[in-house]
Formats: C-alpha cells, structure tokens, sequence
C-alpha cells in the first residue's frame, strides 16, 4: 500500500511538470510558477491564435530558470534554440508569459521561412529606413547615436544597452511612436520581424500594417 502511494504521488507530481500544446507539443515545467498561475489558459490561448505549422520547429518549451536569461545587465526572458523554447518561470501575469512565447515562436518561424521573410529585402529596406529616422531624431535630442550601430542590422549588445541605459524605453516610446511598434523592435532586423509577429497575433494588426506594411504583409503571406 505504501509503494502504490508513494508512485502515485511521484506520477501526480510528473503529472503537474508535463503538460503538452497542440496535443504533442511537450511542455516541461522545471521550477514553479507564481501562485495562482494558470498555465493552461496561456497554453489555450496560444493555441487559438497561432497556426500549429509556425510550432514545426520547436518540440518542447521549458519553463524555469536558465542561465543566460535571467543573467546580466540585459536579461532576457524567453529564448529559442535547438528546436525547444525556454521562457523563465518568473512571469508578471499570463499576458506576460504569452508575449514571451509568440515572440520565441517567431524566431522559429524566421528559422524555417528566412528565405521567404528576408530574400527581397523589404523588411530589411523598411526596418533601415526607420532606423535612420530614429538616429535623426535621437542625434536632435542630443543622446549622440553612432551612425555605426544605426546602419547595422544584425544585434549587437552595445547598441542594445545604449537604447536600453542610455536612452532609456519610456523616451524610446516616445521618440519611435509610429516608426516602431515597441522599443525592443529596434534593437535588430529579427527582433524587429520577431516583434512584430508578436503584436500581429497578440495585439492590433491593423496598427502594425499602418506602420509597417512591409512587414504585416510578409507576416500575412506566411499564413
């Protein structure tokens, strides 16, 4: 009696560490959400609003603390790699940890279609473009871009802390109003798709095809 006890309580506790998105996909809890927490709903809601073909590259999201995401002065909260999503267990709200996941889940889409997203040069011409109106405006307010870091498109941590520290997000929201949809998306021409993604699915659309139609319909033609 004691052994069927202890192993049910062992498959309880499995049980309450494994659930699964689209009846296959294995999410993994490794460390405890908040209190109240309900991962379910966000995994419904994820479920409802992005096609299962944009998961094709990704088989299991873990969610706990990982070294590499909450380490550091830019921390990160959610990463892809080697075809599984890792989203720290740390979440403000379900919203939260849903922008977490889509914006992830874009980064395995921009892996499976990158020749599809990037090979005529929309995007990238569009995300220059409003790159070198935001370096005017910043150079205006006196916050002294680097014409380096604004003619780049890949991420480069430096220019990333400088928008981070030096300009700082609340001024960037400001500044970027209607050239970008948050600051994050500035950052680099992924995060720029990736952010975008995530708005596209999770927000108004219809304000992302106002500001950046290049990449509303890129998005759109992936559908």
């Amino acid at each position: 009696m004691m052994n069927y006890i202890s192993e049910s309580a062992e498959k309880a506790k499995k049980n309450t560490r494994e659930k699964y998105i689209y009846g296959d996909k294995l999410v993994y809890i490794k460390d405890q959400l908040p209190f109240g927490f309900d991962l379910d709903y966000v995994l419904e809601t994820v479920e409802n609003l992005i096609p299962r073909n944009f998961f094709e590259n990704i088989d299991t999201i873990y969610v706990g603390k990982f070294k590499g995401l909450e380490d550091g002065d830019l921390p990160f909260n959610a990463k892809y790699k080697d075809n599984a999503l890792y989203v720290t267990n740390e979440q403000d709200s379900e919203n939260d940890m849903m922008d977490d996941i889509v914006h992830e889940v874009a980064h395995a889409v921009e892996e499976r279609f990158e020749d599809q997203i990037y090979s005529d040069f929309t995007i990238e011409n569009e995300y220059k473009g409003k790159k070198r109106t935001l370096y005017h405006l910043l150079d205006q307010e006196g916050y002294e871009p680097s014409p380096e870091h604004f003619d780049n498109v890949e991420y480069d941590k430096h220019f990333d802390r400088y928008l981070y520290k030096v300009v700082e997000y609340p001024t960037l929201s400001t500044l970027a109003t209607g050239l970008f949809y948050s600051p994050y998306a500035i950052t680099s021409l992924r995060e720029y798709f990736a952010n975008g993604f995530e708005n596209y699915f999770l927000r108004d659309k219809h304000y992302l095809k106002k500001i950046s139609p290049a990449l509303y319909n890129n998005i759109t033609d992936l559908l």
